[in-house]
């Protein structure tokens, strides 16, 4: 009876090795797994952040030159200041559809 238990203790013990062995393996490979998974979202977040930040100062020096070339140096609407023109403002409410030029009704009519 002793031969048996201290069999059964010995392939016990070698169990539990394995388990530890392979318990080892999956910390090591969870642990990885989460560091990886941090630095996946820095990947994304990072930019992201870093465009809303440094961005719009960027894009505010194109849109003032895009401004300029449309002839709006007022910084409103670039349409509306086109539609005012040199010639005033320029209702649309008010517009004779008889006064338009035959190019514009056939566009219209279309």
């Amino acid at each position: 009876m002793d031969e048996e238990i201290k069999k059964m203790l010995e392939k016990n013990l070698e169990y539990s090795q394995e388990i530890y062995k392979q318990t080892k393996y999956i910390k090591s490979y969870v642990f990885w797994a989460q560091i990886f998974g941090v630095l996946k979202i820095l990947i994304i977040v990072v930019p992201i952040v870093i465009g809303i930040i440094y961005l719009p100062p960027l894009l505010k020096g194109v849109f003032d030159q895009y401004k300029d070339v449309l002839g709006s140096g007022d910084g409103g609407n670039p349409l509306e200041s086109l539609l005012k023109g040199d010639a005033g403002n320029f209702d649309m409410d008010n517009v004779d559809l008889n006064n338009l030029p035959s190019q514009a009704k056939q566009l219209l009519n279309q």
